[in-house]
């Protein structure tokens, strides 16, 4: 008897990335500095993905290029950016213009950034709305009030004919937060989302990101170098070192069963890794990060590295798969 045949539906990914290569001319275009080199990652619904790692590590750049917000002087070279199936980077102008905002939405780190200090918080919230859904007079200013309650802004009425000025930073950090979700992203970027928050209220805007992804089923990637909110809020991890993906996985595989030596490195810099008797004295990654001019060849983190060996100061790592989930690109991933 012949079995009947199952067909297995497979899910296109919400956001995938296939070798990202993106370069800034910096001093004038004297130097070439390679931000992303070779990114490649998949994002599924609903799933929040973190990129971690040391300042100047790519991860913001890695952003930047998804969304084609790049400074000055910054331009993709190879790659694919994948969302819905379709490709990013062959997008016009005004086509990402119409992507930005409706469907993908970014929380810059620093609200004042994002905020204009002349308008009022209630017309920037609002202007994604007209933009996008053409709402206007009333229904507009519900709808932005009902945002604002949304995120936890006390008082929303009064609130949306108040400036930047007179709210503090983690009000400010929600209102950037409700003019990014305003329009039903399907993939929401929060690029450093606590940095200038406090812990107290650092805690309440985790639990809104959570409560938000529950509650709409928006995908999320979360840029961050902050370990304790990439273990709590991620499914998934990317560790990235000199615009390299040094290892990605499970936010299990990650910080339980860590395989690059820069992961090790960054998270015996917690705390809480420390073994009961170990001394008290926080540890350190010796050296600097390399730079993304002139990066040496092998493995950018081998200068660094306890364990390099001649090998590693001369080819460079391909990401070499532990299981199918969790890649770390060292050559001795394997022996951890």
């Amino acid at each position: 008897m012949v079995e009947p045949a199952v067909n297995v539906v497979v899910e296109t990914p919400v956001l995938e990335v296939r070798d990202l290569r993106m370069f800034i001319h910096a001093d004038r275009g004297t130097r070439i500095v390679r931000a992303v080199n070779g990114l490649s990652f998949s994002l599924g619904a609903g799933r929040t993905m973190g990129i971690i790692g040391e300042s100047g590590s790519g991860k913001s750049m890695a952003s930047l290029s998804i969304l084609r917000l790049l400074p000055r002087g910054a331009r993709v070279e190879a790659g694919e950016v994948l969302f819905g199936g379709e490709n990013l980077l062959k997008k016009s102008d005004s086509e990402m213009r119409r992507i930005r905002g409706r469907h993908i939405a970014m929380i810059l780190q620093d609200p004042m950034v994002s905020l204009d200090p002349l308008f009022r918080v209630g017309e920037q919230v609002a202007e994604p709305l007209r933009t996008h859904q053409g709402l206007s007079g009333e229904t507009l200013r519900r709808r932005v009030i009902e945002l604002l309650g949304a995120v936890g802004i006390p008082a929303p009425e009064s609130r949306f004919d108040q400036y930047p000025h007179q709210m503090s930073g983690g009000m400010l950090q929600r209102i950037v937060g409700a003019a990014a979700i305003s329009c039903g992203p399907e993939l929401l970027i929060a690029d450093e989302p606590t940095t200038a928050l406090d812990p107290t209220v650092q805690a309440q805007y985790l639990d809104l990101l959570e409560e938000l992804q529950d509650r709409t089923g928006l995908s999320l990637i979360v840029i961050t170098h902050d370990l304790g909110v990439a273990a709590r809020l991620c499914d998934d991890v990317i560790v990235m070192y000199a615009g390299r993906a040094a290892e990605r996985g499970s936010v299990r595989d990650i910080f339980e069963r860590p395989a690059h030596p820069y992961t090790q490195a960054l998270l015996s810099t917690l705390p809480g890794r420390r073994a009961p008797g170990e001394h008290k004295r926080l540890k350190t990654i010796d050296g600097q990060p390399p730079d993304l001019a002139a990066l040496p060849p092998g493995c950018p983190f081998a200068p660094r590295c306890p364990r390099a060996d001649d090998r590693c100061r001369t080819e460079t790592p391909p990401e070499i798969a532990l299981d199918p989930t969790h890649m770390a690109a060292c050559w001795y991933a394997s022996d951890a």
